[in-house]
């Protein structure tokens, strides 16, 4: 298939982004690796889901003598290395239950641009053929993902389109 340059440029820009939705699809849901997941997803979506799996845990977690903000920022990092990750990784993989294998799944091609440096991308079922049709409705995961010089593309929110916000709890949309 040849391409006019205007649509071999378009493709081009758009692999960097959609190399980052399967890195993180495949992580997750294909892998079940949390390691390999956390190093596709973005600081902020790390702090958020952290943030999200303590917070039943608070009461519990202080008696034990841990502080919630030291743990949350201990998360932030690419590798985390703290007594908690283990039973947070455990319990992540439990919830990676969407049944993703790239023989039945794939990513929608032209993602959706949401800021300068934010893009939306759409995993979803292959429908019989292999083709989206114009004006049909395709359930989708929503796979939201911001750029940062350095990093490059990374996911910053898998649970909604919206931009998560870390707090006391942690907005994920």
């Amino acid at each position: 298939m040849d391409l006019d340059p205007e649509e071999a440029a378009l493709y081009a820009a758009q692999a960097p982004v959609m190399e980052a939705a399967f890195a993180f699809a495949d992580a997750y849901w294909v892998k079940h690796d949390m390691r390999e997941t956390w190093a596709a997803t973005h600081p902020t979506l790390r702090r958020c889901w952290a943030q999200s799996w303590m917070m039943p845990l608070l009461a519990r977690m202080r008696a034990d003598g841990f502080d919630r903000d030291e743990v949350a920022e201990a998360f932030v990092e690419d590798e985390v290395e703290h007594v908690l990750w283990e039973p947070f990784a455990r319990k992540q993989i439990e919830h990676a239950t969407l049944p993703v294998d790239w023989e039945t799944w794939g990513v929608k091609v032209n993602p959706e641009p949401i800021a300068p440096d934010i893009a939306l991308v759409r995993l979803l079922p292959v429908p019989q053929g292999g083709v989206l049709r114009a004006g049909e409705t395709y359930a989708s995961v929503p796979l939201l993902l911001q750029y940062e010089d350095g990093p490059g593309w990374r996911l910053l929110n898998f649970t909604s389109e919206n931009v998560p916000t870390p707090g006391w709890p942690p907005q994920m949309g």
